[in-house]
C-alpha cells in the first residue's frame, strides 16, 4: 500500500482497492455457496422427517438469495473496513514506505496475535461442532440398533378406515375384519395376517387408567396408566412376539355383543381378555403370577363403564415409537394388548407377514381382496414395519447430518486458517530462521520449532472448544438417546480428529521452513 501511494495513490484510491479486492472473496465465495446450497438441498429435503409440514416445499427462492447475497456484501466490507481504517490513521505512507522491512519484522506483537486469536476461535468452533457430531452420531447408532421386542423384517402395513355410513355397529366392524384376515391370510405368499390399532410406530398415543382389583385405589392424580393396543390373534405371529407365559387371543375372545358397553367406541363383551408385557408385570403385579388376576382400564376410577378385563398371557416390552425423542417415560410405559373382536375398531392398519421376496409384490392382491368384501374401501399408507422405524428415526437423522456437515465445513475453515497463519510466519520469520540455521540449528530443529508454534495455537483451541463442547452437549441431552452429556470416546475422537488434521495443516509450512537457504534469508528484507 505504502508503494502505490509513493507511485501517486490517494488514500480513496486505496480504501477502494481494499474493498474491491475483499468484495471480489466474497462474491466468489457466494456464488460457491450458493452452488453448494442448491446442491445439497434435495439431500436435506430426502433426509427430513416426513411428518415436519411443508418442509419439503422448501426452495432457495429470491428471498434467500438476497438474505445470502446481504451477507456476503456485510462479509465484504467488515473485511475490507479494517486495512481501509489502518491506512486512513497512518500519518505518512511515504513513512510507512520507509519503515515497512523492520515493521515486518518485528510485527508478531500485535497482528499476529490477533491472526492466532482467530485461529484459535476457529479451532474452538470446530471442536464443538465435531463433538457434537459425534454425540448425535453415536446417539442415532444407538436408536437405531435399540432393541425392539419385535421383528420388523418382511412386515406390509396399510392403514385402513371403515365409515360410519356403512359399517354403524360393532358387530359389521368385527365381521368385516373378521372375513378380511381370513381372505389375506389364504393369499399365496402370505406367512400370517393381522390388524391392530395403535401399533408400534404409528404416532398413535392411547393409554388408559389401570388398576388392579382388589389393590388399594390410589390417590386422585396418581392413578397410573398404562399403553393400549388392540390387536387380532395373529398379531403376536405376525410381529415375532412369542407368549412368554399363559395364551394368546384364540376363539374365545370373540365378539359377544354389544352388552356392558355404551357406545361403539366402548368396550364390547363380557369376559374380557387382555394380554400384559413384562413391564407392567413387574410395576403392578410384584412378582405374583398374573394369569388370572383381572385390571380395571377405565379412564379413571370414577368412570367404571365396563367388566374388568382378565390377564390371559404375558409378552416382552416393545417399542411403539422411536426410543429417545421425548419419550423418556414411554420407554418404561407399560403396554396392554386387547382383542380386536372384543373390542371392534373402524380404524386399523393391517399388518402382513411376507413369506419371502418384497413385501410390496403382495399389494395389489392385498388390494384386491379388500375391494372384494367391498368395493368403495379403499386402503392407505402402504409402507412395511422397517420403512415407519426409519422414518421415526428421520429427525434424527437429519440433526446428525446437518451437525456432521457443519462440523467438516468447520474443520475445513480451521485447517485452513491455521496453514494460512503458519505459512504466512514461515514468511515473515524467514530472516529469524536462516539466522538460527547459520549459527548451527538442525532443519530438525526448525521442523520442530514451527510446529511446535502450531501445536500450541492447537491446544489452546482444543481446551476452549472443550469447554464449549461440554455445554453445547448438555443443550443437546433432550436430543441424546444412550449417549451422556459428557461421552469420552466421542469427545476423544472430536480431539483426536482436530489434532490430526491441525498438525497436518502445519507440516507443510514446517517442510517449507527447514528449506530455507541460510544465505538468502540472511539477505531478505
Amino acid at each position: 500500500m505504502a508503494v502505490r501511494a509513493a507511485l501517486g495513490a490517494s488514500r480513496s484510491q486505496l480504501v477502494r482497492q481494499l474493498l474491491i479486492e475483499s468484495g471480489l472473496l466474497v462474491l466468489v465465495g457466494g456464488i460457491l455457496a450458493v452452488l453448494f446450497s442448491l446442491w445439497s438441498l434435495d439431500a436435506i429435503i430426502a433426509l427430513s422427517p416426513r411428518n415436519v409440514p411443508r418442509f419439503h416445499e422448501t426452495r432457495i427462492d429470491f428471498v434467500a438469495l438476497a438474505f445470502t447475497a446481504g451477507i456476503a456484501a456485510l462479509a465484504g466490507v467488515l473485511i475490507g473496513l479494517w486495512p481501509a481504517l489502518r491506512i486512513s490513521r497512518v500519518g505518512s505512507l511515504s513513512l510507512e514506505l520507509h519503515q515497512g522491512a523492520g515493521r515486518a519484522v518485528s510485527e508478531g506483537t500485535s497482528r499476529q496475535r490477533i491472526r492466532a486469536v482467530l485461529v484459535v476461535a476457529q479451532m474452538a468452533l470446530a471442536l464443538i461442532l465435531l463433538a457434537a457430531a459425534g454425540l448425535t452420531l453415536k446417539s442415532f447408532w444407538r436408536a437405531q440398533n435399540a432393541p425392539l421386542g419385535f421383528d420388523p423384517h418382511g412386515v406390509l402395513t396399510m392403514n385402513l378406515s371403515l365409515p360410519k355410513a356403512r359399517y354403524p355397529t360393532d358387530e359389521s366392524i368385527a365381521a368385516f375384519n373378521a372375513q378380511l384376515i381370513r381372505r389375506l391370510s389364504a393369499l399365496p405368499g402370505v406367512s400370517v395376517a393381522a390388524i391392530g390399532a395403535n401399533i408400534p410406530f404409528d404416532d398413535a398415543e392411547w393409554d388408559s387408567y389401570v388398576h388392579i382389583t382388589g389393590t388399594p385405589e390410589p390417590e386422585h392424580g396418581k392413578e397410573p396408566s398404562a399403553e393400549i393396543n388392540i390387536v387380532s390373534p395373529d398379531y403376536f405371529r405376525v410381529l415375532g412376539m412369542p407368549i412368554l407365559r399363559g395364551r394368546a387371543f384364540g376363539s374365545q375372545d370373540t365378539y359377544t355383543g354389544p352388552h356392558g358397553t355404551q357406545s361403539r367406541d366402548g368396550f364390547a363383551g363380557i369376559a374380557r381378555g387382555v394380554i400384559v408385557d413384562e413391564s407392567l408385570v413387574r410395576k403392578f403385579f410384584l412378582g405374583k403370577d398374573p394369569i388370572g388376576q383381572q385390571i380395571d382400564d377405565n379412564q379413571s376410577p370414577k368412570e367404571k363403564h365396563g367388566p374388568p378385563l382378565t390377564v390371559v398371557g404375558v409378552v416382552a416390552r416393545t417399542r411403539n415409537e422411536a426410543p429417545g425423542e421425548n419419550n423418556v417415560e414411554k420407554f418404561n410405559f407399560p403396554q396392554m394388548y386387547l382383542c380386536s373382536a372384543q373390542c371392534p375398531q373402524d380404524e386399523n392398519t393391517l399388518l402382513i407377514r411376507v413369506a419371502q421376496g418384497n413385501p410390496f409384490a403382495l399389494v395389489s392382491a392385498i388390494k384386491h381382496e379388500v375391494q372384494a368384501l367391498d368395493p368403495d374401501q379403499p386402503v392407505a399408507s402402504i409402507s412395511t414395519m422397517e420403512t415407519n422405524i426409519a422414518t421415526s428415526l428421520a429427525a434424527r437423522r437429519l440433526i446428525m447430518t446437518l451437525l456432521a456437515t457443519f462440523a467438516v465445513l468447520a474443520l475445513i475453515l480451521a485447517s485452513v486458517g491455521l496453514y494460512g497463519v503458519m505459512a504466512l510466519t514461515v514468511t515473515q520469520r524467514t530472516r529469524e530462521l536462516g539466522i538460527r540455521m547459520a549459527l548451527g540449528a538442525a532443519r530438525s530443529d526448525v521442523f520442530r520449532l514451527v510446529l511446535n508454534h502450531g501445536a500450541f495455537l492447537i491446544s489452546i483451541g482444543i481446551v476452549l472448544g472443550l469447554l464449549g463442547a461440554i455445554a453445547a452437549s448438555h443443550a443437546l441431552q433432550a436430543v441424546l438417546y444412550g449417549v451422556g452429556a459428557l461421552d469420552l470416546p466421542a469427545f476423544a475422537m472430536a480431539i483426536v480428529g482436530l489434532a490430526f488434521i491441525g498438525l497436518f495443516a502445519c507440516f507443510l509450512p514446517a517442510r517449507r521452513a527447514t528449506r530455507v537457504d541460510p544465505v538468502v534469508a540472511l539477505r531478505s528484507e
